[in-house]
């Protein structure tokens, strides 16, 4: 059974425009591109889009255990946090999938804390199907 590493393509939750960088890519997966601002400077993050995966690059530097703002590059508003990361505490970032349902992150640099949440399980994880798998066997899996 091999693991599918799957990308999950996200829009800004203000003004639904897609935050993929498809001329950065991490992990061999477009990446996810913000505006960050961070220690009082301001700069862009691309973010590896692949689930799991907590690669990240900046042209600002980022502080171990620093809390960061993450900002749609299109809209240029801040991402919106609803809640605070369990682990340690700082505000937890949201983003839409495109294919349905949600990805959170922690803001604070190093914390791994991360989830996805679903309104309608079935429809995304139907368009999850047809868009990674179309094709493959079931014995692949």
């Amino acid at each position: 059974m091999s693991k599918q590493m799957i990308s999950l393509k996200v829009r800004c939750l203000h003004c639904h425009q897609p935050l993929m960088d498809y001329t950065h890519f991490l992990n061999a997966k477009p990446s996810i591109k913000l505006f960050i601002e961070a220690g009082g400077k301001h700069g862009v993050i691309n973010l590896c889009s692949t689930y799991g995966c907590y690669d990240k690059v900046s042209n600002i530097e980022l502080v171990e255990n620093e809390i960061v703002k993450l900002i749609c590059p299109h809209c240029k508003k801040e991402l919106p946090t609803i809640t605070t990361c369990d682990v340690c505490g700082a505000p937890i970032v949201s983003f839409a999938m495109e294919k349905g349902g949600k990805v959170h992150v922690c803001s604070r640099i190093g914390c791994k804390k991360h989830a996805v949440s679903f309104e309608d399980i079935y429809t995304t994880l139907t368009n999850f199907y047809e868009e990674d798998f179309y094709g493959a066997r079931e014995t692949d899996f």
